[in-house]
């Protein structure tokens, strides 16, 4: 029996694969240990659901007792929210809540999760293509993304757990509205110089929603990551995620204009296609 934690279950992607594992043959001898942050749903023959929220110290200590004798063949985290903000106009409690989901909240993760694990166990951290550092505007999701892979890399030398980084591109799910509603403030802090570019990026972030990898795709690839023999550190999804990764061989100053060109040649389309 393959014993699964999923954290931060009630996103689209964490579903599918949810459905995947629960009806793949190969995955018929799973049992799943859902996380969420409330409104738990029933439990199932092969699924149980607990409540934790990996910002909160106590919501861990509360379900030792559920796991107490289980051992965890794979952790896959999905706990994540993106902060969108000029660099200029930042508040230190939104980059602060950024970091504590992504970063820390993963370091709880890690820590609490290391005696549950054997030395073939694989924890796996649903990342994003951000995670290369080279969207405007983002920056504290693109801090966050490359923090979470230096923490994972770090705790397999340490450990000797394989650690697995999934990077997706743009993907349709809910969560784009859900950082549209939390980042509600921070757009109104685009004005000035910004604020054609804070419009564009509230009404892209709003058509990603319909636009992009199914969640079901990238769900397949954590699929394999958790069954494969030996995974890889890193798994790209989608083309959007491949074009992104090409930036590690581009000189910093030239990728910097075309990301500037790029950017304001789709802030102006989209102000004047309005018209």
């Amino acid at each position: 029996m393959k014993n699964i934690l999923i954290t931060g279950a009630n996103s689209d992607i964490a579903k599918a694969l949810i459905d995947i594992l629960l009806k793949n043959k190969i995955a018929k001898d799973v049992h799943i240990y859902a996380s969420y942050r409330r409104n738990l749903p029933l439990a199932g023959k092969n699924f149980t659901p607990v409540i934790l929220d990996i910002c909160d110290d106590e919501s861990f200590l509360k379900i030792k007792k559920g796991i107490q004798n289980v051992k965890f063949d794979a952790v896959v985290n999905f706990a994540g929210i993106a902060i969108t903000s000029p660099v200029s106009n930042i508040k230190a409690d939104d980059l602060a809540h950024q970091l504590d989901v992504s970063v820390v909240g993963l370091s709880r993760l890690l820590s609490f999760i290391y005696p549950y694990l054997n030395k073939d166990s694989r924890v796996i951290n649903v990342s994003s293509m951000a995670a290369f550092g080279i969207f405007p505007f983002i920056s504290p999701y693109c801090a966050s993304k490359a923090a979470a892979d230096i923490l994972l890399n770090a705790f397999e030398i340490e450990t000797g757990i394989r650690t697995v980084s999934i990077k997706p591109g743009v993907v349709k799910t809910k969560f784009w509205q859900y950082c549209i509603d939390i980042n509600k403030e921070n757009f109104k802090r685009f004005d000035g110089e910004y604020e054609k570019t804070g419009q564009f990026l509230l009404e892209n972030a709003k058509a990603n929603a319909n636009k992009g990898i199914c969640p079901k795709d990238v769900a397949k690839v954590i699929f394999r990551a958790i069954f494969e023999g030996r995974p890889k550190h890193s798994y790209l999804v989608g083309k959007d995620a491949y074009f992104a990764s090409f930036s590690r061989f581009i000189p910093r100053c030239i990728l910097n204009f075309m990301i500037k060109k790029v950017l304001d040649y789709r802030v102006r389309k989209f102000i004047y296609g309005k018209r």
